[in-house]
């Protein structure tokens, strides 16, 4: 039996703020129960392999920027397997956030309620579809400011942006300051542009 344990994610690139937390990641042959889901993401050597022939987008983000921390037999059971297969529904995935921004946002033009959820639900469609986008196109970029970085970048400020992102640490973690009313009509006024980039960059990979 073997256990491999890594760190990845804001760490490993050295986005280290007030909110940055440890993604820590168990590679185990077989089960153990010592592991706790709150603290690893846990997965069978089995599953990472079947990522790796995949070209599943999280096996490119270990791939490159995952740090081994922990090996019971002094291997690297993720270096082991080299370079995972390529991305080739980088398409797919991008119209799937797209589809998961647009619910999100139509939502909330019709009610506020739960407005924190799904502003952090638009965070997750954003920034996973940049980086799903970068890696399709040969140009892997896995950071949170992942829109913003993009040779055609997501054309709104940082400070918009962070609007959804702190949206999605209180949603998730119940972390950092209340978002005002002010705040939430001020996400909601740059979705259209954030909207238009996600077609615009769609189009784009299909006519190519």
């Amino acid at each position: 039996m073997s256990t491999h344990i890594y760190a990845f994610g804001s760490v490993c690139r050295g986005e280290v703020d007030p909110s940055s937390d440890i993604d820590l990641l168990a590679c185990l042959s077989k089960p153990q129960q010592k592991y706790d889901t709150e603290k690893f993401s846990i997965y069978s050597h089995e599953r990472i392999q079947e990522l790796w022939l995949e070209g599943n987008p999280f096996s490119w983000h270990l791939h490159l920027e995952s740090k081994l921390i922990y090996s019971t037999d002094g291997s690297s059971f993720l270096s082991d397997l080299g370079e995972p297969a390529k991305y080739l529904k980088y398409l797919e995935d991008c119209n799937k956030f797209n589809q998961l921004f647009l619910e999100s946002y139509h939502t909330l033009l019709q009610s506020r309620v739960s407005s924190i959820f799904h502003l952090s639900c638009m965070f997750l469609a954003t920034r996973n579809f940049a980086m799903c986008y970068s890696l399709g196109a040969g140009n892997p970029i896995f950071s949170r400011l992942s829109p913003l970085e993009l040779e055609q970048k997501l054309a709104i400020s940082q400070e918009d942006f962070d609007l959804y992102a702190r949206a999605r640490i209180l949603s998730t973690r119940g972390y950092g300051s209340v978002i005002s009313r002010t705040e939430i009509e001020k996400a909601l006024g740059v979705a259209p542009a954030i909207i238009d980039w996600m077609n615009e960059l769609i189009s784009q990979r299909v006519v190519a």
